[in-house]
């Protein structure tokens, strides 16, 4: 069952299948409103087996899950129909995941249930039938209440007719749609290109937004200051901007407005020289209904530029199963369509997905590349699949190696795994951290293996890391409601430009780190040389970082093999920390290590730079 009702060349009339509408038009998120979904039969017969759909394609995507088991819980679904008809609803039957931050929460709190699937529920003739004019009305949560998605934008169920004589399904003009609007306004978000040159202006973006990340559509004047100048941007509907003659410094905007009280903070904008390379932010595995997710692919794209201003971006098609190449088609179209080098940059992409061997997004560089689905022979294993792709421009991102293997999520079978091609891993996602490093900080559902992906780089493999959403609210970046318990993630990349080609060859070289979300500038060296570097055997290694945290960093920690080799604790939001670790006995034996660094910021929010090589 999807949304596209017909695969057939069958032509129908869709004004003869009748309408259909909700008592409500708009809710606000989050709220509480039961609501009731009408069906008026249109002049085309539909008699006994004949099933009407209300169908929501994503998961999760309306807030409570509709239900038709017990009335005392909320979603509860009731029937409503003419007397001479006699019908029974369907509700599909999905599975339902119960999230905790954790196996057993201290005090037995949950984050709720979220379901696993797309809504599908309606009604289906036993005897009789339905003549034009007649009404059936469905009520969801009448008996108890239905709460409604915290993200805001337009939802809406498309009314499919399977006529149950073997004739394919007909789906009605219009679909039903519904909006959800955002709260009241909570806090002014202010976004800045992560560096800038010593000639460029800057641009900030600014918007007014919910609890939810929700853009507020309020009117009105955001008063920016950096150091001692001022500067105004016009609010309308919510987002506005603002340009900053250029600057050799780095740059951290503050902003204050008579819609809020308070005062907020931008992330900041490091000035580089010519011929230094350029940080970028960026979500490399987000999803929209291609996948099994929410989100018309342009929405997915312009969330991503125009509502959170990334910098680059990947929409995978999920491949659990196989799909057509009508949607591989339109998912390589989208990512030409919203190229636009300089501004915006986009990669093809699919999820080649198994059971035993893990999770993995494949990238292309571009070009009209073929996707590999898993269900065929030539590419049903990671070796098969790494020989396909050594013929392309192409690299894998691992997606959440820290779960246990032999699942329908599965962790990473490092034993598989040849890093030419399996270039970096996911350490972040809406799933949580698959780091392995601290196990109690966001941790996986189980079960899983708490070694993470650490425990990759310590057998000798040698991969990049980064972080990435998976969303499947279609919200780049992460949202506030998930599939899983988390935000999600941010890809971080230094690279020459912001082209195709530079950020490709920057996620090849690992001149990345994975974000829990805080857009925190990271630069580490050891000896001079980039993450993601391999250097030679040495025995003095020379540990650099350069921060600038939106907030206050509580802890910046150099790591040897993925253990802890330094601390220190700087309090502030710009920091500098060095250290010499002095490698061999009587300095004149060296041996082969890994480095890498994490910042940690006051709120918790992370970044965590791919590792240096020595030997």
């Amino acid at each position: 069952m999807t949304g596209d009702a017909r695969g057939d060349e069958s032509l129908y009339k869709p004004s003869m299948l009748g309408r259909a509408w909700s008592s409500v038009a708009t809710v606000v998120a989050g709220e509480n409103l039961p609501f009731t979904l009408t069906y008026q039969a249109g002049s085309y017969p539909l008699h006994v087996e004949a099933t009407l759909h209300f169908y929501m394609a994503g998961q999760g995507t309306l807030g409570t899950t509709p239900q038709t088991n017990d009335p005392s819980q909320p979603g509860y679904l009731e029937l409503e129909a003419p007397e001479e008809a006699a019908l029974q609803l369907h509700c599909t039957e999905h599975r339902v995941l119960s999230l905790t931050r954790g196996e057993n929460p201290p005090d037995g709190s949950r984050l709720g249930d979220i379901t696993v699937g797309p809504i599908d529920f309606g009604f289906r003739i036993q005897h009789g039938q339905l003549k034009k004019g007649q009404v059936v009305r469905i009520h969801v949560g009448r008996s108890a209440g239905f709460t409604w998605k915290l993200l805001s934008g337009r939802k809406e169920f498309k009314v499919i007719i399977d006529p149950g004589n073997g004739d394919p399904r007909m789906r009605l003009p219009e679909p039903v749609v519904i909006r959800i609007l955002p709260l009241e306004p909570e806090r002014i978000e202010i976004l800045l290109p992560p560096t800038h040159g010593y000639q460029e202006s800057l641009r900030a973006q600014v918007s007014i937004r919910d609890r939810y990340d929700n853009r507020v559509p309020r009117d009105g004047v955001v008063e920016l200051t950096v150091g001692k100048s001022r500067y105004q941007a016009y609010l309308c509907q919510g987002v506005g901007g603002a340009d900053l003659p250029e600057s050799d410094k780095a740059v951290q905007m503050k902003a204050r407005t008579e819609l809020l009280p308070g005062s907020f903070s931008s992330n900041w904008s490091l000035a580089v020289a010519e011929g230094e390379d350029h940080l970028y932010f960026g979500d490399l595995h987000t999803h929209d209904f291609n996948s099994t997710a929410e989100g018309y692919p342009a929405d997915v794209y312009h969330w991503a530029r125009d509502e959170k201003n990334l910098d680059f971006l990947s929409v995978p098609l999920q491949v659990h199963r196989y799909i057509d190449n009508e949607k591989w088609l339109l998912a390589k179209h989208m990512a030409e369509y919203f190229l636009e080098e300089g501004r915006f940059v986009t990669f093809p992409a699919f999820e080649w997905q198994h059971s035993h061997y893990g999770d993995k997004v494949v990238h292309f560089l571009g070009g009209d590349m073929p996707y590999l689905p898993i269900d065929d022979p030539r590419y049903a294993d990671p070796a098969s699949l790494y020989d396909a792709l050594r013929t392309s421009d192409a690299l894998i991102i691992s997606h959440h190696p820290g779960y246990a293997l032999d699942l329908h999520v599965p962790g990473t079978d490092w034993d598989s795994m040849q890093t030419d091609i399996d270039r970096l891993v996911e350490i972040w996602s809406m799933h949580g951290s698959s780091e392995g490093y601290d196990p109690e900080d966001r941790p996986l559902i189980p079960p899983r293996r708490p070694e993470g992906a650490l425990a990759g780089i310590r057998r000798g493999l040698r991969f990049g890391l980064v972080a990435g959403s998976d969303t499947h609210s279609g919200r780049p970046g992460g949202s506030a409601q998930e599939v899983r318990p988390y935000w999600g993630g941010l890809c971080a990349v230094w690279a020459k430009d912001l082209t195709r080609r530079s950020i490709f060859d920057a996620l090849k070289a690992r001149r990345t780190y994975a974000l829990t979300g805080a857009r925190i500038v990271l630069r580490f060296t050891l000896n001079g040389q980039p993450m993601g570097s391999e250097l030679p055997l040495t025995p003095s290694r020379h540990l650099k970082t350069e921060v600038w945290a939106p907030l206050r960093i509580s802890r910046i920690q150099f790591l040897c093999n993925g253990a802890l080799l330094h601390e220190d604790r700087p309090g502030s939001k710009i920091c500098t920390t060095e250290f010499v670790h002095e490698r061999g006995e009587g300095n004149s034996e060296a041996h082969g290590d890994f480095y890498h660094c994490r910042v940690v910021q006051e709120d918790g929010e992370l970044a965590v730079c791919s590792p240096v090589w020595v030997g």
